[in-house]
Order: structure tokens, then C-alpha cells, then sequence
């Protein structure tokens, strides 16, 4: 009778064990729609430089096809978003490096622009013809939200003749022109705005704190915090003789350590969020009517480790919150550029699930870290495998072909990044999601489970990124709401719809990305 009885004795305390190690691996997390935090302005990427050739030459149905990637707002016929549906779209005004490429120009050919401005001051607005045609592409798909943003003034109106920089001295432009650029600004956005393009932002700088005199691949200027206060307070005078109703986006800092850490060299644009978001800042912008209340910087250099990651989207947030005018923060550039043990390996699977949830760690962090109202990649396309669609040639061809025709391939950066702007759409509010019955660090969070929730007052969605090795279960209490509809993105899975489950028991594969939309 001892073995019989030892048996059902093992037996009970197996199951009791496999009861307890259940209940300890189900984390119980809580969405509460009463704590709200930012409202999200957009998710967006750059057409810099290569959808001028993509516009201009390849054929009208693969043309089609990556707009409706890009912008596109619908779902396939079994559920699955079809893109990224990006809610913002930046357009490079161009500074004339293609105008002016014999005298000391970009070298690339694939980096040089056109300029609407000729130095005689008469406009032609067929120009940027391939960039037009994916800005019409993006209205024709529900998007009419546009920045316009520049890397230097016309070269006709810098100090070197051209658009690259001669030094890290000051901007490259000469200083009876700060108000000619102005007006070139403001009147290419008039002429959109009368074709009906809504123009929502300027942005007249590009990573002023960047050492541009040492490259010459593509337009570009350093400048100085007082160059900054003089083309913002030039670009918004222009502004209002106009009566356009278009927002100044400044500064676009090259890197995010720049908001708030001094330099040595006093020139180096530094500090930016004292000196020129704070009412008693040595350059303050505040009083600026078409400044739009918002610092924009760049995610470059800070993406890893974690720690960094983390510690500079935490000092941005705490940075901001004393300046007394509720001014928002904006990721509004990336791509990748730094090599580092996650992320740096010969092409396959396992790489391209970790480029996607490197991204997608990125992303979460800068929204529920910094709070950031928009996340915005630098270009949306490019022939290396560091953004989100990748063009490359047809067979038996280079990639200098590519201007003329090609083939385009999503990549998990581009399926991770929709797992976020396909569902977070404009004027929706981050709100609070937190675990039950733990606290969960925004560093803890960062290599293991990442939650946030938006809603629009009514349908809630929650992006859970699994950066672990190892399927985590969860229960997500919203309201009453017993089920959600499910979108996963993994090394076999493209934001693929994976049907209605049951909030209170929900398993997140490992290294995996999971929207979950309550309505």
C-alpha cells in the first residue's frame, strides 16, 4: 500500500508544482484609460533621395505597389495589413546639387537634388517630378500630412557656392540671405498648399550639430545655436507675411545627448533644451507664433546598449517636463548605423527578426520613455538593408540600375515598425499599462517584455515586444473586455492577423512583436 500511496502523493505535488511555476510565469498587466500621457502626431519616414528615381522611372505598378506599402490604410482579404500606413510623409526640398554638380557638389549621384529656386529667382515647380509623384501617391492614400524639411540652403546662397559646408564656423549661408531662404521655404510650401497638399510642418535644418564640411556624399550645414535663432526667427516673420498656416520644426539634432549635455567647443550647438525651450534660455524660440511646440532629435548613436537607451530617453522626458510649455518631443530620424553584438551578423532569418526588434525596441522606448509624439525613419528606402523597404536590382543588373527599375523587399524592420503605425493612428493617447503585481523597469522591460497601450476613447491597442528567448504568457485586463484581435510579427510571420484571443490568457512567442486591438 506505501508505493501506491507515495505515487499519488508524487503525483499531487507534481501538479501542485506545475500549478505554482504556471501561475508564476503568467505576468497579470492592467490597462487603465484614465491615466493618459502624450497624444501621438504621426509615424512617418523621409523620401530622401532614392523615390525621386523610384518616381520619376520605374514602371506604374511597382510604383503602386510600394505606395500602397508605404500609405496604404486597409487590410487583405484575410485580415493582414497590407503596410506601414504611415500617417506623415517628409519631403526633401532639395538645395541644387544636381544644378550644380560641377562645382565642389555632392558626389554622390544617387544624394543630389534639384532646387525649385534658379539663382535668376524665377521658380519651376516641375522639378522633384518622382518626389511629386509618391506626394500625390500618399494623398490619393489618405495621407495629407506633410513635412518639408531641408539639408542646406540653395547653393546660391551659401557661403561656399555650394551645398557643403566649408567649415564648422556657422551655418553655410551668407548673412544677407537668411531672409531669402525664409522665403524660399515659404514659397515652396504656398505653392503646394494651392494644390492642395497639406504642408503641416517646415523643418529648415538638418543636424546642425553634425561636423558637414568632412563629408561630401550628400547637402548639408552645421550651425550654431545663434544660426538657429536667426532662421527660425527669419522663417517665422516669413510665415506670417504669408498667412500660411505651416509650423516651424526645429532642431533635428544629430543626436540626443545634444539636448541637454555642454560641449566643450562652444560653438557645437549644445544644451539645446535650456538655451532654447526655456522662456529664460540665452536663445529662447518660445515666443516664436509658427514655431510648433515641439523638439525634434534624432535616435543615431543611442539606440544600444539598453542602458543608454533608456538613460538618454529618460533625461529627454525629465529634461522636458520643466520647461513650463508642455512642448512635445519627436524621434524624427533613424536608420541603422551602428554594429554591435545584436544586430551585426551575415544576412539571415535570425538577423532580420533581430533588426526588427532592435527597431521595435527603439520605438517603445522612445514612446513610453521620452514620450514622444512621432517616430519617423530617416528614408523609407534605400539599397542597403538598414531601412524599411530594401530596393534591389533585377537580375543581372548593378545597383546603379536601380534608378531605372528594380525589385523592392520588406524587411522585418518595415513589418515591425507597422505593428506600431498601422494601428496608432494620429490623435490617439498613450495611456497606462502596467504589471499587477510587480514593478517593471523601463531597463528590465528593454531586454525582456515591452507593453504600451493607445486608444482613440474608444478601440485601446497594446504593442508587446518579446525581446526574450522564451514564450512569455500574460493576461491584459482592459475594461470588460474579454477578447482581442491579434497581429504578430517573428521570424516567420509579417504582421500576420493570428484571429480573436482570450485577454486573460495571451502567449507572446519569443522574439516576437504582437499588437493586440480591443475594440
Amino acid at each position: 500500500m506505501k508505493t501506491p500511496y507515495r505515487l499519488f502523493l508524487l503525483s499531487v505535488l507534481c501538479l501542485s508544482m506545475a500549478a505554482s511555476l504556471n501561475a508564476q510565469e503568467t505576468t497579470a498587466y492592467v490597462i487603465d484609460k484614465n491615466i493618459k500621457y502624450q497624444e501621438i502626431d504621426n509615424f512617418s519616414a523621409s523620401d530622401a533621395w532614392r523615390m525621386d528615381f523610384v518616381g520619376k522611372n520605374w514602371p506604374l505598378e511597382k510604383k503602386e505597389h510600394i505606395a500602397d506599402l508605404l500609405f496604404k490604410h486597409e487590410f487583405d482579404k484575410d485580415g493582414n495589413p497590407i503596410g506601414m500606413a504611415l500617417t506623415n510623409w517628409r519631403v526633401n526640398i532639395g538645395a541644387g546639387s544636381y544644378e550644380n554638380r560641377e562645382n565642389n557638389e555632392v558626389t554622390s549621384t544617387w544624394n543630389r537634388t534639384e532646387c525649385f529656386l534658379s539663382p535668376n529667382g524665377t521658380y519651376d515647380f516641375t522639378k522633384q517630378a518622382g518626389q511629386q509623384w509618391f506626394m500625390n501617391a500618399a494623398r490619393e492614400r489618405g495621407v495629407n500630412d506633410f513635412l518639408f524639411f531641408t539639408n542646406s540652403a540653395p547653393y546660391f546662397m551659401t557661403r561656399t557656392g555650394s551645398t557643403l559646408s566649408g567649415d564648422n564656423l556657422c551655418i553655410n549661408l551668407q548673412d544677407d540671405k537668411f531672409d531669402d531662404f525664409a522665403r524660399f521655404l515659404v514659397r515652396s510650401v504656398q505653392h503646394f498648399r494651392e494644390n492642395g497638399y497639406n504642408i503641416k510642418y517646415v523643418s529648415p535644418l538638418n543636424e546642425p550639430n553634425v561636423e558637414w564640411h568632412t563629408n561630401s556624399w550628400q547637402e548639408g550645414t552645421f550651425a550654431t545655436k545663434a544660426d538657429i535663432y536667426k532662421v527660425v526667427a527669419e522663417l517665422d516673420k516669413a510665415i506670417s507675411e504669408s498667412g500660411v498656416d505651416t509650423k516651424i520644426i526645429i532642431p533635428e539634432m544629430g543626436e540626443m545627448k545634444m539636448l541637454f549635455e555642454v560641449d566643450a567647443n562652444e560653438r557645437i550647438p549644445d544644451d539645446i533644451l535650456r538655451s532654447m525651450f526655456y522662456d529664460d534660455g540665452t536663445y529662447s524660440v518660445m515666443g516664436f507664433k509658427n514655431l510648433y511646440n515641439c523638439v525634434a532629435a534624432h535616435d543615431y548613436w543611442t539606440a544600444y546598449p539598453p542602458s543608454l537607451l533608456v538613460d538618454i530617453r529618460t533625461q529627454v522626458k525629465d529634461s522636458l517636463a520643466g520647461n513650463g510649455h508642455n512642448t512635445k518631443f519627436w524621434a524624427s530620424e533613424y536608420c541603422i548605423l551602428e554594429k554591435n553584438e545584436e544586430i551585426t551578423m551575415p544576412p539571415s532569418p535570425v538577423k532580420s527578426i533581430n533588426l526588427g526588434l532592435y527597431v521595435a525596441r527603439l520605438i517603445h522606448t522612445n514612446l513610453a520613455v521620452a514620450n514622444a509624439s512621432a517616430w519617423q525613419w530617416w528614408t523609407a528606402v534605400s539599397l542597403n538593408e538598414d531601412v524599411p523597404l530594401q530596393l534591389l536590382p533585377l537580375e543581372g543588373l548593378t545597383g546603379e540600375d536601380v534608378k531605372y527599375d528594380g525589385r523592392v523587399v520588406t524587411t522585418k524592420m518595415f513589418w515591425a515598425t507597422a505593428n506600431y503605425s498601422f494601428f496608432v493612428r494620429s490623435g490617439m493617447r498613450r495611456i497606462d499599462v502596467r504589471a499587477v503585481d510587480k514593478e517593471v523597469t523601463p531597463l528590465e522591460a528593454a531586454t525582456s517584455l515591452m507593453l504600451s497601450s493607445y486608444t482613440d476613447g474608444s478601440q485601446v491597442v497594446t504593442v508587446i515586444v518579446n525581446y526574450a528567448d522564451t514564450d512569455k504568457c500574460i493576461s491584459l485586463k482592459c475594461d470588460n473586455a474579454r477578447k482581442g484581435k491579434l497581429y504578430a510579427t517573428s521570424i516567420d510571420k509579417d504582421l500576420q492577423y493570428i484571429g480573436k484571443h482570450k485577454l486573460k490568457s495571451l502567449t507572446i512567442p519569443a522574439r516576437s512583436i504582437v499588437t493586440v486591438v480591443v475594440d
